[in-house]
């Protein structure tokens, strides 16, 4: 499933009655998912939202580069702490988690209005698009989702070279004098002749090499810091020089010590936890200290799971709901839902990495105002629970 495009959130719906207690009895609500609302009656139709639970994991990635020439590193230099293997590692940083909403599929309703209220103008209810949904939708099997990982961010580009090529060239000219005797009769005739070879300079070579020039940069800071050149410069250039020479030392005893790059992506992932009492327990992705982030179907790494566990803090109203829907009414007033409160857990292999509390409208409970006597009522955009209401 794509997870660009989503519709975030069920936008608050107001009710505004001015003779509640004459037109608003003539208006009823009525489910999709359990009544069957008559297609001869006028109404709108809106729906409830539902919380999506999106999980941002920001992994950092750390990769560590031998130098060329870290085997001289104690010999010419004197280093000791330098990098003798290429290696790569990935490490979690930074997880957020929040709470979106978007439309509930299964949670759509009709609200019927007479004519009298249509004539007297008295009923107003206001929605965003979300809340129009054209025909009525898909009211199949609901069921927990897990979205499509979106990536932001880009590790370092594998092609790039850690190291800068700074000794070339790396062929060397070679001069050997070679001497000729020739001997006429009793006399012997040395010619000397001058043989040039080219050949490639030896790793130890190119090290002994880039060893001098750290030295000479080390020299010509010493002498700009202790004005051995007698030149009076200004306070910027002599910053200047001093800030170029170190790097061009970094540069060289990187070839030495070896070089360290750093770079984070950040998954995005989108669960919707499902309506259970139970909760949610869903596998998102995989995560390895040596391969990163992978696929949930793989098998390298530890699991990544998100846990969503409810709180039960509706457990004292639960049998009261239940009890007040069992009595026949002939009309209902706007269904609401009042949200569970949870603790969402996200694990990695088994161990908590960040836990927080959550409103998911989904494992709440489904209720519904009174037909009439209601003048003004508003709902939360991110639960659907009420959050205004006026009673006439």
């Amino acid at each position: 499933m794509k997870t660009s495009g989503f519709i975030f959130g069920f936008c608050t719906v107001i009710v505004l009655l001015f003779n509640a207690v004459i037109t608003y009895g003539q208006m009823n609500v009525v489910p999709f998912s359990s009544g069957k609302p008559s297609p001869e009656k006028d109404g709108i139709i809106y729906s409830l939202p539902r919380n999506v639970i999106k999980i941002q994991i920001e992994v950092l990635k750390r990769e560590n580069f031998k130098g060329p020439f870290s085997e001289f590193a104690g010999k010419m230099l004197g280093l000791t702490n330098v990098i003798i293997e290429n290696s790569t590692s990935y490490k979690l940083g930074t997880v957020i988690m929040t709470s979106i909403a978007e439309v509930d599929p299964q949670q759509f309703y009709f609200v019927e209005i007479d004519d009298k209220v249509k004539d007297s103008r008295s009923l107003m209810i206001t929605m965003s698009e979300a809340g129009y949904i054209s025909g009525f939708a898909d009211i199949g099997q609901n069921k927990k989702e897990v979205r499509t990982a979106l990536v932001s961010g880009d590790f370092s580009n594998e092609n790039l070279k850690p190291f800068r090529d700074l000794l070339k060239p790396v062929l060397i000219e070679k001069v050997d004098t070679v001497i000729r005797r020739i001997s006429i009769d009793t006399t012997t005739v040395e010619e000397k002749v001058l043989k040039r070879s080219i050949s490639e300079k030896t790793p130890e070579q190119q090290a002994r090499e880039a060893a001098d020039l750290i030295y000479r940069i080390e020299d010509n800071k010493f002498s700009l810091i202790t004005g051995y050149q007698e030149v009076n410069y200004s306070r910027e250039s002599l910053e200047f020089m001093i800030d170029q020479l170190n790097k061009m030392e970094k540069e060289y005893l990187a070839m030495f010590k070896g070089q360290i790059r750093e770079s984070q992506q950040v998954y995005t992932y989108y669960v919707t936890p499902e309506p259970s009492t139970d909760g949610t327990l869903e596998t998102i992705c995989r995560f390895s200290k040596t391969k990163g982030i992978s696929d949930k179907a793989g098998t390298s790494g530890e699991s990544v799971s998100l846990v969503v566990t409810p709180l039960n803090q509706n457990k004292a109203i639960e049998d009261f709901v239940k009890q007040r829907d069992q009595v026949a009414r002939k009309l209902h007033g706007f269904y609401y839902r009042v949200p569970e409160k949870t603790l969402t857990t996200l694990r990695v292999g088994g161990i908590p990495v960040a836990e927080q509390q959550m409103l998911i409208s989904q494992l709440g409970i489904i209720t519904f105002l009174p037909a009439g006597n209601m003048s003004n009522v508003r709902f939360d955009t991110e639960t659907g629970n009420v959050i205004q209401a006026v009673s006439e």
